[in-house]
């Protein structure tokens, strides 16, 4: 028992506008030839940098010194070139005024996060202590968005300890990761 009844006598608007889709999808040209961008920009993502014949290079941020009356500061770079980030390895180090070194890299914090541009990384704000990105870590790859030429790549922290008057941490950071030549 039929209980719908005939519909062969339908029509379904936009079918037609379908099916010209449908034809019009199977003559472009395959390879993602479209919006490529230039020939020269070919091997490179829109942003800029390079798919998988990038190559691996270093960003170095400036060394600050925090002391007594500084126990807070911020890493800035600026790369030359577009440049992806994937490892970040910092240090802190404190010195003594009679010129003992210790490593300070667990009272020194990231706080509130890493930003590239506006673009804050990580899955939340918090204070993520500098040993967690020391030199013999494992498994700190980082998932960072694309930096263009001139992009800002800020890390602020704050130390968690006072700095006795005459001591100082030296903080140093360096970001390696995927660049464009």
């Amino acid at each position: 028992m039929d209980t719908i009844g005939d519909l062969d006598g339908l029509d379904t608007v936009g079918d037609d506008v379908v099916g010209q889709l449908v034809r019009a999808a199977a003559m472009a040209p395959r390879g993602g030839a479209r919006g490529r961008g230039p020939m020269w920009l070919r091997s490179a993502s829109k942003a800029g940098v390079a798919a998988p014949a990038e190559e691996l290079d270093y960003l170095p941020f400036v060394t600050v010194v925090l002391d007594s009356a500084t126990p807070n500061g911020n890493a800035t770079a600026f790369p030359q070139r577009p440049f992806r980030g994937e490892r970040l390895i910092a240090n802190a180090s404190y010195v003594t005024a009679a010129g003992a070194f210790s490593n300070a890299s667990d009272v020194v914090i990231i706080s509130p996060a890493i930003y590239v541009g506006a673009v804050q990384v990580g899955a939340s704000q918090g204070d993520t202590p500098l040993s967690a990105f020391r030199a013999d870590a494992f498994g700190v790859r980082l998932s960072m968005p694309s930096a263009g030429q001139g992009t800002r790549i800020f890390i602020p922290y704050v130390t968690t300890v006072p700095i006795a008057a005459g001591d100082r941490i030296i903080v140093n950071f360096t970001l390696i990761g995927r660049a464009v030549r």
